[in-house]
């Protein structure tokens, strides 16, 4: 049974959802000046399913199956022509089918974002972003996802940014950042608190992104702050320098290349690390019935050396989102951290389908390595070959406003891990409801 204050709050949800559905129906057509206020509204089921891939133990229990059910409800509001305010509110739940030990409950409702934009004036391209927002910047190689332990239940940063657009196009961003353990910084409805990283977060970024004629070009600085509040935490000070282009070449071609290394300290040792990734995109100018994209690829980032007191593992930074694999993520729990990308190599293929406007699909095959040994106990192997990842991905549209899509994973571990050790599949399905 549901108590009253939890399913008061269900209709409440429901009921702001349906309201915002029907004042949001689409403005007329003659309309040139954006609305003043704009109502904000989503809806996302996912069912997702996956078993052993967190022990690669196909003997054990392990196993889950759950549906997710996100529901974001905002308002943006054009105060003045340069001025913006804009805030969201978002729930996700979780009813889980198995393990069936796993207990209901509504979790919080909190403040997906909550900013306000400023552009300074038009002879002065500055624009402020101050509050809680989303950022991304080239792929999200090392910038997407500000709270990683909450999976894509939220994105956002804490962070005061600052937009500089010194050409069309060429583009100066820094921002400061700030991400506690759990969230203290706006209040939550329901009471619970979510964790959304292991230890307390600041950041400062600065962003360049730019053009050098038909190539793109971004280089980027980043310092990093990890904080040990608890005993058996490690504080930590990382400075990463990167850049990033995109270069299209003839043939049909666009080559796209990212670097960065990493300087610090780890605890009391030196920090030492390199990342970077590259891929190769032919796009054929003939028709080919429905292959839309080749791409060939391969990521670098490097692995703590257990022979030196010196870090040189590689750190995500604010990548730590399934970008190359929804289920490995969870396989370096155990290893490491979950989705913490760093001591892996991949040489990828991928083959990008377009079916028409209302469906395209993509299918990727990774041989995945390591760049150093294991810890031991888990992954427990005496190689250093992480084994053959595929990820198929099908996006389809059902109307204007309903999207879905439907992933799989099937991974099969190499000697990098404990003989014996048994694949897994991970399957997800979405639909998608955006106003």
């Amino acid at each position: 049974m549901l108590k009253p204050r939890a399913r008061a709050l269900a209709r409440t949800i429901a009921l702001a959802g349906l309201l915002a559905a029907g004042w949001t129906a689409a403005p007329a057509a003659e309309d040139k000046n954006p609305p003043r206020f704009t109502l904000i509204f989503a809806e996302r089921f996912r069912f997702e399913a996956w078993d052993n891939a967190i022990n690669l133990d196909a003997a054990s229990d392990e196993g889950f199956a759950y549906t997710r059910n996100k529901t974001t409800l905002g308002l943006r509001w054009l105060a003045a022509k340069n001025f913006e305010v804009t805030g969201k509110l978002t729930n996700e739940f979780r009813v889980t089918t198995m393990p069936k030990d796993r207990a209901f409950n509504w979790s919080e409702v909190f403040f997906d974002n909550l900013y306000v934009r400023w552009k300074v004036s038009d002879a002065l391209p500055l624009t402020l972003t101050a509050g809680r927002q989303d950022m991304k910047f080239g792929e999200g190689f090392v910038i997407a996802d500000g709270t990683p332990l909450d999976g894509s239940r939220s994105y956002y940063f804490n962070a005061l940014r600052f937009d500089f657009d010194f050409r069309p196009d060429q583009k100066l961003t820094f921002f400061l950042h700030a991400m506690d353990k759990t969230d203290r910084f706006l209040p939550l409805i329901h009471g619970l608190s979510q964790p959304l990283v292991e230890q307390p977060e600041r950041a400062l970024v600065l962003y360049y992104a730019g053009a050098l004629g038909k190539s793109k070009v971004d280089a980027y600085f980043i310092r990093k702050f990890i904080n040990a509040p608890d005993p058996g935490t490690v504080r930590s000070r990382t400075s990463t320098f990167g850049a990033r282009a995109e270069a299209p070449l003839p043939a049909s071609l666009l080559l796209t290349v990212e670097g960065a290394v990493q300087t610090g300290s780890h605890d009391q040792a030196g920090w030492s690390a390199f990342g970077g990734i590259s891929h190769l995109d032919f796009t054929p100018r003939w028709r080919v019935p429905w292959l839309k994209t080749l791409t060939l690829g391969g990521i670098y980032l490097t692995g703590d050396d257990p022979a030196t007191a010196k870090m040189e593992g590689w750190d995500p930074l604010f990548s730590r989102w399934p970008k190359w694999s929804e289920g490995y993520i969870y396989t370096f729990t155990r290893e490491s951290r979950i989705a913490y990308w760093s001591n892996i190599t991949s040489i990828y293929g991928s083959l990008a389908f377009d079916f028409g406007t209302r469906a395209n699909a993509a299918l990727t095959l990774h041989r995945l390595g390591a760049l150093e040994p294991g810890p031991g106990g888990f992954p427990g192997g005496t190689g250093l070959a992480r084994g053959m990842l595929l990820v198929g991905r099908l996006n389809f549209t059902i109307s204007r406003f309903v999207t879905g899509h439907f992933q799989w994973d099937h991974f099969e571990p190499g000697n990098f891990y404990f003989p014996g050790a048994a694949g897994f599949n991970w399957m997800r399905v979405e639909l998608l409801f955006r106003y």
